[in-house]
């Protein structure tokens, strides 16, 4: 996509442990893009251009949470955005609120954070056109926003790592026992801090390693072993839930045009 420039930054520091990649997107003509259900929340700031989700006009600054299906964003011409990508348990430290109830949901930035802030943000970026010398504002719009006690114990953020860098395979009893917690007390704290519960994030996390295993050139049943399936058929049926397609059908009949980017 030659009419679409890309610019992504990894924060450093304190921003890190909230904050995995920031991401610059401007295309010059209309795109359909293809969204596959994300680990993590995201927060948008459209500086030009118009967009709409599901035939449902966006306001300029949103927030997403963890999603069950995939979804349809069309841009329009002379589209620019920044794509702020939490971590697993980055979210509520900065939008100071239950990130569990935004399952499911894509909601106006203002419903969460103050209007007047995100105003300032917006004003500050759009004085300063050139997207690398956006990095500082952005960083700083942030960090602002962190709480000084951080809401997330270690716990959770230690389940949350285990299950993103296992690719969803351990049972929830075994991050149960890693984090040291009853399931029961895991899955009411885990939903609070990450936005769903820790077998729905395991799913989500092994639905990207089979998207990243087919970038590879494998084979479906070589994916379906690698990802920790017992056999093809049930990785087919749990990728069916989130796509309403197979594996093969979805990427063979995803164009480079509209192919999911966020899994990588």
């Amino acid at each position: 996509m030659s009419d679409v420039r890309q610019f992504v930054h990894r924060p450093a520091g304190a921003l890190r442990r909230h904050v995995r990649e920031i991401l610059w997107v401007h295309s010059e003509h209309s795109r359909v893009q293809l969204l596959l259900p994300e680990t993590t929340l995201t927060l948008v700031l459209r500086q030009s251009g118009a967009a709409s989700l599901q035939n449902h006009n966006l306001p300029d600054t949103i927030v997403s949470g963890l999603q069950k299906r995939t979804r349809m964003v069309e841009h329009a011409p002379g589209s620019s955005l920044i794509i702020v990508r939490f971590t697993e348990v980055g979210a509520p430290a900065i939008l100071h609120d239950r990130v569990d109830l935004l399952y499911n949901r894509t909601a106006p930035l203002d419903d969460l954070l103050p209007r007047q802030d995100i105003d300032r943000i917006q004003s500050i970026l759009a004085d300063t056109p050139d997207m690398r010398q956006q990095i500082l504002p952005v960083e700083r719009f942030l960090l602002d926003r962190i709480r000084s006690q951080n809401p997330i114990s270690p716990q959770i953020e230690a389940a949350a790592r285990m299950i993103r860098n296992s690719h969803g395979r351990f049972s929830i009893a075994a991050i149960a026992r890693h984090a040291a917690m009853s399931q029961s007390a895991l899955e009411r704290h885990f939903r609070a801090a990450v936005g769903a519960t820790p077998k729905k994030l395991s799913r989500l996390a092994r639905l990207q390693h089979v998207c990243r295993l087919w970038d590879t050139g494998k084979t479906l049943t070589e994916i379906a072993f690698e990802a920790g399936y017992c056999d093809q058929p049930h990785m087919v049926r749990d990728f069916r839930l989130f796509t309403g397609t197979s594996p093969e059908q979805f990427f063979h009949s995803a164009s480079p045009r509209n192919l999911p980017t966020f899994y990588k």
